[in-house]
């Protein structure tokens, strides 16, 4: 025998009030843990652009050469493609930012490709306006670096894969790191390091900016 509807839509109304108490309780322990330092098993990341209020863009810095702001833009456009591909594998049924100005490439063929790996964590670390993405959609989170001369891009969620470099000197292209097994511990080793950066803005972070409600 079915309850009656106002007695169905109380009981609804009593299991989501007691799930997002137990959401709250979780998410608050995994706040006093991150912020512990200890481990977790999630991981916070801040949606949006960290370094800058209500998740603003953050205005380009000043004397960019052409290159870099190509470069840059393509990042951000590469960053929300995969975000909002609800696919493992984007480029099969990307768009065409994703199939047209994304090619495949091994670390190995050019030094400079190198460089973002090594760098990327330092960079997210010393922080800065627009340094630092992290853009949430269908398709997962993915996160998105601006260096001095490159920008990294990859996706960390549900898996981490889609791995892109940008380089001013091919500004109108960015480059896909295929499975490169010379170059396997490099990548894995700056893709945990961005992560654990970008988690110290998140909730419970030592970087963590709580937003203030406008008083209207």
């Amino acid at each position: 025998m079915l309850p009656k509807p106002r007695t169905r839509a109380a009981w609804a109304a009593w299991v989501d009030d007691l799930y997002n108490l137990r959401s709250e309780v979780a998410h608050d322990q995994v706040w006093r843990d991150q912020a512990a330092g200890g481990n977790t098993s999630m991981r916070v990341l801040p949606v949006g652009d960290p370094a800058v209020p209500w998740g603003k863009r953050a205005a380009e810095p000043r004397g960019l050469s052409e290159p870099a702001r190509r470069r840059r833009a393509l990042a951000d456009q590469v960053a929300n493609a995969l975000a909002d591909q609800p696919t493992i594998d984007p480029w099969r049924s990307g768009g065409n930012v994703l199939v047209e100005q994304v090619l495949p490439a091994r670390l190995g063929d050019d030094p400079a490709m190198r460089q973002p790996f090594v760098d990327a964590a330092a960079v997210v670390e010393r922080g800065g306006p627009g340094v630092l993405r992290v853009v949430p959609g269908q398709g997962g989170v993915t996160l998105r670096v601006h260096g001095p001369s490159w920008s990294l891009v990859f996706r960390v969620s549900p898996i981490v894969n889609a791995i892109v470099v940008f380089l001013d000197s091919t500004s109108r292209y960015g480059w896909r790191v295929e499975d490169d097994t010379e170059s396997r511990g490099l990548i894995q080793e700056a893709v945990t390091r961005v992560v654990a950066e970008a988690v110290r803005y998140g909730w419970g972070g030592d970087k963590y900016a709580r937003p203030v409600t406008p008083v209207a």
